[in-house]
């Protein structure tokens, strides 16, 4: 009896602080979820101090995503090899410390620069966060520890857009940034005291592959610049623009083929449930990020409301969002991963035809309250999915990966839709409607190819072997 109750003691202890470490992670992960919806929200703000177009000041947000996207693919394989805390905690002091340089920016060039700096360290913070709780889980528990983890980081989602609403219209958007450095000392004195050091044995020795980091970076940087330009440039030239940069990443898909240490691991592709739940996150995340963009715009520069009340506004999705993420997990264990995912693009395909057909009050708040669940459990989803099926060992270079494929594709979609606005009457025209239209049957378009990718992709043999390991 005296063993058993020990044994029940020390099993307690350890859930207790496997769910604590869980939650620290997603602290840290916060901290990049509120960034991007709070600078989100700022944006036309900082586009009236600076004197430019909101739709051309995209490149606050692209840029960062593009650096941050970059960074998403060395993560993972730098943790497995030099440790997943140490670089953890390096990311958290790099975000923290550069959002005082963007909080402080004077120009434009120098606040998209400071932009492109801080998702340097969100690329560290985000993955390895996620790498670290994974290789202290047992891998029977991932799925629903990655549901967790998800969901405290959505709160963010909660948090950000009246962070941002409400310091832009009330003090500055600078303190948007400014806020930073207290959450991210907190984040890096929990992750410091409850996190262990970890790294991938089997990791391969030797020289980072520096030509996939140039090849990776010039063709996702000249794809979103060719999208860009084609509202601004010759046609021939962003067409030249684009190819030019299709034919860098063919090169960087064969130069990664080449790797024994790969900064994205392709050959993860030929785990078919790996390559499904990619799919269907990655179109996921693009109708997210869409949506997010074109409502910011839209209730800004076409319904003219104030910062403080577009913020609010978005409570309407954020608080789906982070009830989902804490949701999730108890519907996870009944229905299993691939009928989560399968529901969560359904829902956001759903919420999209109600956003093109009518953007207007009440249909507007109907659609954000749908969509949340939507995208809450599509980002969740996917990863929990995954990483569930990679051997322990690499989670952290499959981490990095995956997420790399789901943030750029994120942030090809916005630039996409940035054009689409300019082209249909943004920025010298003023006219966001039309553009903010297309933009919502974009996400439409996207979430739909999503539940496709996931119904045909994932087998439904996966959804059997996940009801059995419940």
């Amino acid at each position: 009896m005296t063993q058993r109750h020990s044994d029940h003691l020390s099993g307690m202890r350890s859930s207790m602080s496997g769910m604590a470490l869980i939650i620290a992670a997603g602290m840290a992960q916060m901290l990049v979820v509120i960034d991007y919806t709070a600078t989100a929200i700022a944006l036309p703000r900082m586009a009236s101090d600076f004197n430019v177009s909101a739709d051309s000041l995209q490149w606050v947000i692209t840029g960062y995503i593009l650096s941050f996207s970059i960074v998403l693919a060395i993560a993972g394989p730098l943790g497995d090899r030099f440790g997943r805390k140490r670089l953890l905690l390096l990311g958290i002091v790099l975000f923290g410390g550069v959002s005082i340089w963007v909080g402080l920016a004077s120009s434009v060039i120098e606040l998209v620069v400071s932009r492109i700096a801080l998702g340097i360290g969100a690329g560290l913070l985000f993955p390895l966060s996620t790498a670290v709780v994974s290789a202290a889980m047992p891998q029977s528990q991932l799925p629903r520890t990655m549901s967790i983890l998800t969901g405290v980081a959505t709160l963010g989602m909660a948090i950000g857009p009246v962070v941002g609403g409400v310091f832009t219209e009330l003090i500055d958007w600078r303190w948007v940034f400014l806020i930073n450095p207290p959450i991210s000392a907190v984040a890096f004195i929990l992750m410091f005291l409850l996190s262990t050091e970890s790294r991938n044995p089997e990791s391969v020795p030797g020289r980072l592959d520096y030509l996939g980091i140039v090849l990776l970076t010039l063709g996702i940087g000249g794809l979103s610049i060719g999208v860009a330009g084609l509202a601004e440039q010759s046609l021939t030239t962003s067409i030249s623009v684009i190819a030019g940069s299709m034919v860098t990443l063919a090169a960087f898909v064969w130069q990664e083929f080449r790797q024994d240490a790969p900064l994205v691991d392709l050959r993860l592709l030929g785990n078919r449930t790996f390559a499904g739940y990619l799919t269907g996150g990655s179109l996921s995340n693009a109708c997210w990020c869409v949506l997010i963009f074109a409502t910011t715009l839209y209730l800004q520069e076409v319904q003219k409301e104030d910062a403080m009340t577009a913020g609010f506004q978005f409570l309407y999705l954020s608080v789906p969002v982070a009830a989902a993420g804490f949701l999730g997990p108890l519907l996870q264990r009944r229905v299993g991963t691939r009928r989560m995912l399968l529901f969560a693009t359904a829902i956001q395909t759903a919420a999209c035809v109600i956003f093109w057909m009518s953007d207007v009050s009440p249909w507007l708040a109907i659609g954000l309250l749908v969509v949340g669940f939507g995208c809450s459990w599509g980002w969740s989803m996917s990863q929990a999915g995954g990483i569930a099926t990679i051997p322990q060992n690499n989670v952290g270079l499959a981490s990095g990966s995956m997420l790399t494929v789901l943030i750029m594709s994120g942030n090809i979609a916005v630039v996409v839709s940035a054009t689409m606005i300019k082209a249909m009457g943004g920025s010298e025209m003023a006219d966001y409607a039309p553009g903010v239209s297309a933009s919502y049957l974009l996400a439409l378009g996207l979430a739909a190819a999503g539940f496709v990718a996931t119904a045909i992709i994932v087998p439904r043999e996966t959804a059997k072997a996940e009801s059995r390991t419940e």
